[in-house]
């Protein structure tokens, strides 16, 4: 047998300020890559390397020099919108050191018209092709990705529309559709040892693909034609290996669970699996089309929250993106959740085509009328490869040119009322993703607990700061040069009140510098809010500072910070 090359898989984590909660970061796509490769002829040909414990923590210096040591032959990389800038610099310099790798991209973010993976050149026509990537997949990747690694070895390409080759820095798509396999065939095997929950007991599971929906929002139907499920028998054999092996709580990734062909006998082997309901279950579901013993069922499967998208409360809104749903029969399910002990996660978006204010009021007295739900009042963001984005100039929608792509105009609403309305929902609702709790303080409960890694705090001492603000901001542009990716947190630990001129000066320094995708995803229209790069003050204990001063210093980087 020839000797084996060496494959290796990675999903850069999700980086959240939040120092509350563990973050996840869950390899679905490869755990299902793996699984495909392993039922294929070429399995025997690749030895699949542990992705290295790093990813999860380390800043990019730490994790190039974890991968490289590894020197895969070629790399299969995840990309979502939170992590495609950063994967695709670690992939750059991987190239650097590994000329001979072979670089692969999947996941949600990859779509034809992507401004990173194919941006449009002025010296050519047509789009050119990122040259960090070789081989680039649009949806599925489980049915093709053993026949890339294929063509690798071979020296040759495939032949399908979804997958595009580099050619001379400009990408080579196919001719031919993509096979399409039942959902039994690309995921992992139930005792697979993916199949299993977190650390904290967090565990998900997919029992369909397919989307009777056709949101202009969403490119979830575009990558997915038809519909493919797992048996019932099947489902309980999951839910209860889940169970085994530690599980407290499962999030069905399905993206509408109700609308699954076999909704109700998919219920009941959930209830036979989990008859304790020690097991906790997160869904996603239609509440227009829901009934009252549709509830009880879920309920009594251990059903305990279900994410319902309202998005609208105008019906030519709702006609525009796409969305039949009936408001006051979604209203009536979102009730019969409640009273059968489910909490509901309640969607609205901003932002979206044909969209007006009286529309906005009206969602928000919606989330008001139902306290015990989780609200969400999300953004609308122009996904690579939806309909919106294909069709923002004709419905007049204006967005950030790069991840998360939020709506930045519409053809009703311009930027400062966008950023009126976040500014109304937080009033009303409450804040959102996790800000900021105190800026300065002898105890700052936001700090990182480590000072090393892809969340790293930097402390600045010293007698007189002031007389060395130039100092402080080159160490500033510095740090951030060196590791644009990750999580800064820059401490000025004074020993007395400095003039607040030096938090301007620092807050100039780091808003010159290129945005941060978190940057953008918190910031309304029309504002910078910083919040992968903050700034903080710790004051020394047993010493006390004026009050005003304090207050003053609380307040500007409070405005400026998320």
């Amino acid at each position: 047998m020839p000797s084996r090359q060496n494959l290796l898989l990675l999903q850069l984590p999700r980086l959240d300020p939040d120092v509350t909660t563990p973050g996840e970061n869950v390899m679905l796509a490869a755990a299902g890559l793996q699984s495909a490769l392993d039922r294929s002829s070429e399995g025997v040909r690749w030895e699949l390397l542990p992705t290295p414990t790093e990813q999860e923590t380390a800043d990019n210096a730490a994790l190039l020099a974890a991968i490289t040591a590894l020197r895969p032959d070629a790399i299969g990389a995840t990309l979502y919108l939170w992590n495609i800038e950063r994967t695709l610099r670690l992939l750059a310099a991987i190239r650097k050191l590994l000329p001979r790798v072979h670089l692969v991209v999947g996941g949600p973010e990859v779509a034809r018209e992507h401004p990173l993976l194919f941006p449009n050149s002025p010296a050519l026509p047509g789009p050119r092709m990122h040259p960090a990537v070789d081989v680039a997949v649009i949806g599925e990747g489980e049915a093709v990705f053993p026949a890339i690694l294929s063509a690798f070895r071979r020296k040759a390409s495939t032949d399908w529309r979804t997958v595009a080759w580099q050619r001379d820095r400009q990408p080579r798509w196919g001719a031919r559709s993509a096979p399409v396999r039942p959902l039994r065939d690309l995921v992992p095997p139930a005792d697979h040892p993916s199949c299993r929950p977190d650390a904290y007991g967090m565990a998900y599971l997919e029992t369909t693909r397919g989307c009777p929906m056709r949101c202009a929002f969403c490119c979830y139907n575009i990558r997915r034609a038809g519909w493919s499920s797992l048996p019932p028998s099947e489902v309980t054999q999951r839910i209860r290996t889940l169970r085994r092996r530690g599980a407290r709580e499962i999030r069905l990734v399905d993206p509408t669970f109700n609308a699954h062909p076999d909704f109700r006998a998919i219920l009941a082997a959930m209830r036979h699996a989990n008859p304790d309901r020690k097991v906790r279950f997160f869904v996603e579901l239609r509440a227009d089309t829901l009934m009252e013993a549709d509830a009880a069922h879920l309920a009594a499967a251990g059903v305990a929250e279900a994410e319902v998208g309202v998005q609208s409360t105008d019906p030519v809104v709702l006609r525009a993106i796409h969305r039949p749903v009936n408001l006051e029969r979604t209203m009536a399910g979102i009730d019969l959740l409640q009273r059968h002990g489910i909490r509901p996660t309640m969607d609205f978006m901003y932002g979206l085509p044909r969209q007006g204010m009286e529309d906005i009021s009206r969602s928000l007295d919606i989330l008001a009328r139902f306290p015990k739900a989780h609200p969400q009042f999300l953004p609308t963001l122009l996904l690579p490869g939806t309909e919106l984005r294909d069709r923002c100039r004709e419905l007049r929608l204006r967005s950030q040119p790069l991840p998360p792509y939020r709506v930045l105009a519409t053809d009703r609403l311009n930027s400062r009322q966008l950023a009126a309305i976040e500014a109304l929902a937080q009033e009303r609702l409450g804040g959102f993703d996790s800000p900021t709790r105190r800026f300065v303080g002898t105890n700052l409960p936001d700090l990182f607990p480590a000072h090393s890694g892809n969340r790293q705090a930097l402390f600045f001492r010293g007698e007189d700061l002031f007389a060395q603000q130039q100092v402080l901001a080159a160490r500033i542009r510095d740090a951030v040069r060196r590791e644009p990716d990750i999580l800064w947190q820059f401490v000025l630990a004074p020993t007395r009140e400095e003039p607040l001129d030096l938090l301007d000066f620092l807050i100039a320094t780091l808003r010159h510098l290129p945005s941060h995708w978190l940057d953008r995803l918190l910031s309304p229209s029309g504002v910078r809010r910083l919040a992968a790069r903050r700034l903080f003050v710790q004051l020394p204990r047993g010493r006390a500072f004026d009050l005003s001063w304090r207050y003053e210093a609380e307040a500007l980087l409070g405005t400026t910070f998320h």
